[in-house]
């Protein structure tokens, strides 16, 4: 009996840990609780910055952003998921936004236009880049010469219990997450120049998180100023 008390323990946590992580990618997340506010303070944001919401899931952080930059400013939302796409266009109409633009993007692009953006932040979604060589590329043409990348993620945890990485994803993960160094390595080999990692970031439970930043050098060359994607 008491085994098998102990096997359903570790499939309901197994389960709970996959929920949770669909969950972070949008689900759950709180306009006004500490992640958002720890978010404001790091990216600086302010009415009239241009952001991207990348691998927004159910456009939750996408309606936090298009608040915080106003009319003046713009958000683009994008993910790689059809359903995830409708939810964050239902989000948008349903706060009457017209300050955010919906972007499907490609498993090795972001399908951000160039120099579109002040600020671009991925939350708890790298550790599905199955590519992070090209996205990462395509990250830095997105963001202005001094602007900021935010990589919000968390490490491989209880790998004894949920070792397996997303399909697709480098052998290196280790595991369901990917660790800073790794994100550290990858992005600034793709051109960007790290800041700081904070790694106690808030939002976390029931597994660690953290935030890795990185800069656009202000040398870095820009693309020219680009159209306004119409919603894709």
């Amino acid at each position: 009996m008491r085994k098998r008390k102990v096997a359903i323990g570790i499939v309901m946590l197994v389960a709970a840990l996959s929920a949770a992580c669909n969950t972070w990618r949008g689900f759950g997340f709180q306009a006004n609780g500490p992640e958002m506010q720890e978010l404001r303070q790091v990216l600086a944001l302010r009415p009239g910055m241009s952001v991207a919401d990348v691998g927004a899931g159910n456009g939750q952080l996408t309606l936090a952003l298009a608040a915080d930059v106003g009319q003046s400013g713009h958000v683009f939302s994008t993910d790689i998921d059809p359903e995830a796409l409708e939810l964050i266009r239902a989000a948008v109409a349903g706060a009457k936004l017209d300050n955010v633009t919906v972007v499907r993007a490609q498993a090795r692009d972001s399908g951000l236009p160039a120099n579109c953006c002040d600020a671009v932040i991925l939350r708890r979604v790298y550790h599905h880049v199955t590519d992070p060589a090209e996205t990462d590329r395509s990250l830095l043409r997105a963001v202005r010469a001094g602007g900021v990348l935010a990589v919000i993620d968390f490490p491989p945890t209880f790998s004894w219990l949920w070792p397996w990485p997303p399909q697709g994803v480098p052998e290196n993960r280790g595991g369901h997450g990917v660790a800073a160094q790794i994100v550290v390595d990858e992005v600034t080999a793709s051109g960007f120049e790290l800041n700081r990692v904070i790694d106690d970031w808030p939002g976390r439970w029931p597994l660690a998180s953290y935030c890795a930043l990185f800069r656009k050098p202000l040398g870095a060359p820009d693309a020219h100023a680009p159209e306004r994607l119409k919603d894709s």
